[in-house]
């Protein structure tokens, strides 16, 4: 949902709600809203659900046909937009993420039923009067995750439900209760089934969170670290760190100690580079000379200078890197004082494989302190070059 602040979302939510029952159909707020109201914490989305059919919602409100096969409609109200779903039961889960089917229900009580955890199975009415049908306000004093139901049949039905409970640990601090625990390590070889874009996701939310340091131990603990590929010997390293590394120093770390970066992550190809040569110059190199800093450039040379200085291997060198780098004497072939045109004049062949070559070795002999950056010195090895 796209949010302007607390109290418009909130507003926007109860007109919502008024408008459902002003036509006879029941209405309530859901899920991870309210839990987040309960905590005095920012709206990231408000979730709706209702007796009120999908074309029944769509006669009221200006909306999007976003889930209609799980009775999902968005409602666009001023600036926000709002998940209005009708109450349901989930039919038989077949690929361990949807159900076959879904069946709409006249009962909140079977909706809030088929949801995943406690404290995200409470309802709000427009007065801001909170209907517990599953103890979850409990469960937010006490600070715990456990799930509605039998654990295992949550996780059965849903194995992303797993990541989910380390995210909600990450953003909340709470505890996962022991039966949570339990069936998670279990069944976490069911998130082998899961699509690798939803685990990368749950994971980065949960490293952008509060007490990610947490989580990850919960995730070591039940050895849900060892079916993610390219990150078990990373995790358990990063679970003996005093504070969790963010996105980047996380997975640089964790494909650091593994080697290389298991194809199944779908990283885009920005990213998927930068980790690989920032594992690879990390194994590499414990201090960077002005060849390195060169060819691979000052941002991937300091994020491997964080990452050994992470794992123990080297100490901070981000100053140092950083001036290395502006005192270059050169930092492209472009700054070069002989250009191609100039080198095709010089000696008289035409353009081809050669130049490049010649150009490397001129930067090289620049950056090593064997030549200066200047036309009347560069003509002159280019030269003595083609005589040998």
């Amino acid at each position: 949902m796209k949010i302007g602040d607390y109290m418009s979302a909130l507003r926007g939510a109860k007109r919502v709600l008024l408008e459902l029952k002003r036509h006879g159909y029941e209405a309530y707020i859901v899920g991870g809203a309210v839990r987040d109201h309960l905590l005095k914490l920012p709206l990231t989305d408000v979730d709706i659900t209702t007796n009120a059919k999908p074309y029944q919602v769509a006669k009221l409100f200006k909306t999007k046909p976003t889930g209609v096969k799980y009775g999902t409609v968005t409602v666009m109200m001023s600036d926000d937009t709002y998940e209005v779903t009708t109450y349901r039961i989930d039919g038989t889960y077949v690929d361990t993420r949807h159900p076959e089917s879904v069946t709409y229900s006249d009962l909140v009580e079977e909706d809030v039923k088929r949801r995943d955890f406690r404290i995200n199975g409470l309802l709000m009415d427009e007065r801001e009067e909170i209907i517990d049908l599953v103890e979850g306000r409990q469960d937010i004093r006490d600070k715990i995750i456990r799930t509605i139901g039998d654990p295992l049949d949550r996780f059965n039905e849903d194995a992303l439900r797993i990541m989910r409970a380390f995210y909600f640990q990450a953003k909340l601090g709470f505890d996962i209760d022991q039966d949570t625990l339990s069936a998670i390590e279990a069944q976490r070889h069911l998130l082998e089934k899961i699509a690798m874009e939803r685990i990368m996701t749950e994971i980065i939310k949960l490293l952008k969170s509060t007490y990610a340091k947490r989580a990850i131990h919960a995730m070591v603990t039940t050895k849900v670290h060892t079916v993610l590929p390219g990150l078990e010997k990373g995790m358990i390293y990063i679970d003996g760190m005093q504070e969790v590394p963010f996105v980047d120093p996380f997975f640089t770390i964790c494909f650091t100690l593994h080697g290389s970066i298991p194809d199944a992550w779908p990283f885009s190809n920005k990213h998927r580079h930068r980790y690989q040569m920032a594992s690879q110059l990390a194994n590499q190199y414990e201090s960077f000379d002005a060849e390195a800093l060169y060819t691979y450039g000052v941002d991937l040379c300091l994020l491997a200078n964080k990452v050994n200085v992470m794992l123990k291997r080297a100490r901070n060198q981000r100053t140092q890197i950083e001036s290395d780098f502006q005192n270059l004497p050169i930092q492209s072939e472009l700054d070069l004082k002989l250009r191609a045109h100039d080198l095709m004049r010089l000696t008289g062949k035409k353009a081809g494989a050669w130049l490049k070559e010649i150009q490397k070795e001129m930067v090289l002999a620049i950056l090593n302190g064997r030549l200066e950056n200047k036309k009347e010195a560069l003509e002159q090895f280019v030269l003595e070059r083609i005589k040998t």
